[in-house]
């Protein structure tokens, strides 16, 4: 299944992970943004669809699910960052100390606890754990990437300081470890100034860690194992490149771009500056294929219209945050098929295939009262209404097929078993029926820092004051 991203660092399997995937957690809550999810339900499943909310101020709370097991992180539980899955073990990053768990996602056992080396105590200063060919691999801001025996635990090596700065997950390609890290350059003679870089690219081998190459680079994108090449933003920021992941060298590359999202065989990218199209490029060479008008910036130095890939690979997905347009593309031929707006700025991410979007938006200007800051909407006329909403809408034109009012949406929704979306809000997790948008059930916690619920083995993994609890999804 194709996997895309806004400018993305990489999840524990290599894969997109949401653009706020290193963003600091604010208390206890995720980065509250309007949010969008390009998930899909099944044909034949919209009979009973309606509206559902309306103009209601509220809708009641579904009952609660209990959690199956809880990982108790022994007081630590505000230190998780990431959460990942990788075969039978779901992977927990702490910050006191500076930590991986590996836990059975069966039983919520522990496997095993490894510190890591490099970082400063009392930060979320680790990413995601990447487990690849019995060896997990995990970055820390203090610029080392550790390697773990999978089997125990067991530290195999640690890399040398490569830079610092929130760290996205290592990459595996090959015998190749990918890593971006934060640095700067020395300063000048004088010592007033110093040159910031926002990023580091590096290749280390996987049997000791030792640095092969290395360039500059803003941010890694994606995995393009098939080809054994990265996408990634390198020269400082101007360039998209597709560095060959054994050595490094250039394979290709474009101007910079705002947005990326990768096929199997095309990546979709929009424009940056005044630029306004979409446009598909070849994987195998850049060059571009076809290119089709974009949803507007409101503002040039907006980051653009953001992409997403539908699971079948037919459709391209771009939505604009000023203005909440959310277009459809045919993948093929870069057609316009339909365009609709949802409220506020929204962030796609995929999700199964099927007949039906599931959109989720938190719209702040709707919102009388704002429980995180306290914040009174002065246009709100003193009324509380729901902060936000979900959505389905038909993948075949965008017609709305039913809508529920809700509390501020704080993650894209990600559909299981096809049938039922889940969707983050403010320290809870509702359960939506795909089909009519009605709530089924609610759990209390919170996905990782990087703001996508996490659905594995048929469990949702959420974080909670007594740790990480795994919910039946």
């Amino acid at each position: 299944m194709p996997r895309v991203a806004y400018l993305k660092p990489l999840d524990a399997k290599g894969e997109a992970v949401n653009a706020q995937g290193h963003a600091r957690r604010q208390g206890r809550h995720v980065d509250r943004r309007a949010v969008l999810g390009a998930g899909v339900v099944g044909a034949g499943a919209f009979a009973a669809w309606k509206v559902f909310g309306g103009e209601e101020k509220g809708i009641p709370a579904p009952p609660e699910r209990p959690a199956t097991w809880t990982y108790a992180m022994d007081g630590a539980a505000a230190g998780v960052s990431r959460l990942s899955i990788s075969g039978g073990s779901l992977y927990v990053t702490a910050d006191s100390p500076l930590s991986v768990h590996a836990v059975s996602t069966g039983s919520g056992r522990e496997r095993w606890v490894a510190e890591v080396t490099g970082g400063k105590q009392g930060e979320a200063a680790l990413g995601p754990v990447t487990v690849a060919d019995g060896t997990a691999y995990v970055a820390a801001e203090g610029g080392h990437v550790n390697a773990f025996a999978d089997d125990d635990g067991s530290r195999r090596w640690a890399s040398e300081p490569l830079g610092g700065g929130p760290p996205a997950a290592p990459v595996v390609i090959g015998s190749t470890v990918c890593v971006l890290m934060e640095t700067e350059k020395a300063a000048d003679e004088a010592g007033s100034t110093r040159t910031l870089v926002k990023g580091v690219l590096c290749g280390l081998d996987t049997d000791g860690g030792r640095v092969k190459w290395r360039t500059e680079g803003n941010r890694l994108l994606l995995a393009d194992r098939s080809r054994g090449q990265l996408i990634a933003e390198t020269r400082g920021g101007d360039r998209l490149s597709a560095p060959d992941a054994d050595t490094g060298d250039e394979r290709w590359s474009l101007p910079k771009r705002d947005s990326v999202a990768l096929g199997t065989k095309l990546m979709y990218a929009t424009g940056s500056g005044k630029v306004n199209e979409l446009a598909a490029y070849d994987l195998s060479t850049g060059e571009r294929r076809w290119k089709s008008p974009a949803p507007p910036k409101e503002y040039e130095d907006d980051p653009g219209a953001r992409l997403t890939v539908s699971a079948d690979g037919r459709t391209v997905y771009a939505c604009e945050g000023g203005s909440g347009a959310v277009y459809s593309y045919d993948a093929t031929t870069g057609d316009r098929r339909w365009r609709v707006t949802v409220d506020s700025p929204v962030t796609p991410e995929t999700a199964a295939g099927g007949s039906a979007l599931i959109l989720a938006s938190s719209d702040g200007f709707r919102a009388a009262h704002s429980t995180d800051s306290g914040f009174q909407n002065p246009f709100a006329d003193g009324e509380t209404k729901p902060g936000g909403y979900v959505t389905g809408q038909a993948a075949s034109d965008g017609k709305q097929l039913w809508r529920t009012e809700s509390n501020d949406c704080t993650s894209a929704p990600v559909l299981t078993g096809g049938q039922t979306a889940l969707v983050a809000h403010t320290s809870e997790m509702w359960a939506y029926d795909a089909r009519t948008g009605a709530p089924r059930w609610r759990v209390a916690g919170e996905p990782e820092v990087g703001g996508v619920p996490l659905v594995a083995d048929g469990k949702l993994y959420v974080i909670t004051d007594a740790g990480v609890g795994a919910v039946p999804a």
